[in-house]
């Protein structure tokens, strides 16, 4: 992406998320581009791999604004469709789910669950803030619970692997 693409999808977070810092936002930036590489080494199940990828966060995360920056992009094959998880209780037509920190446990077949942050219940991928690095951790037993495997490239990137 050019600088003055980057400015500009810059410019149109800050101005969609008034209250947060240039800092903030290309971190929130970072989040989504990993959360989006999340789903392009991940294998879903055979009935689920040919249909749209939902994603599914809330509304009201600061997240929100940069995981819809993808929408209808390919990630592993599927367009990237992004939804309100309020609207999908226990994470029903969820491909991949994106948590808070306090959110409580998910366990739904097919469904990666990726967390923001330390804390809560378990989930496949948790994003870890490390030092002023975004790392984040897989937990495979987590993944394989919901019937999916991650790819090597991605747990040979990863600061732990459960």
């Amino acid at each position: 992406m050019s600088s003055l693409a980057c400015t500009v999808a810059g410019g149109a977070l800050l101005a969609a998320a008034p209250g947060l810092a240039p800092a903030q936002v290309r971190d929130v930036e970072i989040k989504a581009a990993y959360i989006y590489n999340f789903a392009q080494f991940t294998s879903w199940p055979e009935a689920r791999a040919r249909a749209p990828l939902a994603v599914c966060a809330d509304r009201a995360s600061v997240l929100w604004p940069a995981l819809l920056a993808y929408n209808g992009k390919p990630a592993g094959g599927r367009a990237w469709l992004v939804a309100d998880a309020t609207a999908h209780p226990n994470a029903a037509g969820c491909d991949l789910l994106v948590l808070g920190r306090a959110a409580g446990a998910v366990s739904s077949p097919g469904v990666l669950v990726v967390r923001d942050g330390l804390g809560g219940a378990p989930a496949a991928i948790t994003l870890v803030d490390d030092d002023e690095q975004l790392r984040f951790d897989v937990d495979t037993r987590e993944a394989a619970r919901s019937g999916l495997r991650v790819s090597s490239k991605l747990l040979r990137l990863a600061r732990n692997v459960l």
